[in-house]
């Protein structure tokens, strides 16, 4: 039996072929948009005392100038912060290039670090403990949200190279 046009077989392979370059699309437009609403959160305000609002940069920047940090990997963590807008956008315009066959773990991994240090981060600082004379501002909400954003689009894009 030879495969007809207008075969089942054949209407069922076209209709999946479309679903997986659909969930292809779907997948990298969610990590495109969750990158671009986390790193809008991170020049939001973190941080309010009293008139004055700081933006995740300024605030890390503090701490780290006078001494807060720790050594090790959270001094790390603050001392790399500036770097997460490159990650985010690396991570957003990665997933819509046609990478060959081995580099595609490239468009899984990069991501989901981002998204993880990133809203790690904002997660961190949203449950720290209360201080009478700080406010959180909306900025870590915001990246925790376009960060879980990245999450869900990851596995859409991964599935469908399978």
């Amino acid at each position: 039996m030879s495969l007809v046009v207008g075969s089942c077989s054949a209407r069922y392979a076209a209709t999946y072929a479309h679903h997986v370059f659909k969930s292809k699309r779907v997948g990298a437009a969610l990590v495109t948009v969750g990158s671009a609403v986390a790193l809008l959160g991170t020049f939001l305000p973190w941080l309010q005392s009293g008139t004055t609002r700081r933006s995740s940069y300024e605030i890390f920047e503090l701490v780290d100038r006078l001494g807060f940090s720790p050594s090790g990997v959270v001094g790390w963590a603050l001392r790399l912060w500036p770097l997460v807008p490159l990650l985010l956008v690396v991570s957003a315009v990665a997933q819509w290039w046609q990478l060959p066959r081995g580099w595609n773990r490239v468009q899984t991994i990069l991501p989901v670090l981002s998204a993880c240090y990133a809203g790690g981060t904002a997660a961190a600082v949203i449950w720290a403990p209360d201080a009478a004379l700080f406010q959180i501002g909306s900025g870590p909400f915001v990246a925790v949200a376009g960060c879980l954003a990245v999450l869900a689009g990851v596995p859409l894009k991964g599935l469908a190279e399978r």
